[in-house]
């Protein structure tokens, strides 16, 4: 499986995807996804939870959401 290199901070819908689905066919924890990453557990439950409610289009509905936040607010 192809995942990001450690360190990612701008992440892809497909990135956040390969992570989601390596922790879950377990050749990743979920400890070492927050470490690797840096990533907060509420952000990977997060992704965890898009991603079961809508795949990966739930992944991209987020990311796009997140940004448009960013921009209103400068």
């Amino acid at each position: 499986m192809n995942l990001p290199p450690a360190g990612t901070r701008r992440w892809t819908a497909w990135q956040k995807a390969a992570v989601v689905r390596a922790i879950r066919d377990g050749s990743l924890s979920a400890e070492d996804a927050v470490k690797r990453y840096m990533l907060s557990q509420e952000e990977l439950a997060g992704w965890q939870a898009d991603f079961d409610r809508d795949g990966i289009a739930g992944l991209q509905l987020k990311s796009m959401r997140h940004r448009r936040g960013r921009q209103n607010t400068s």
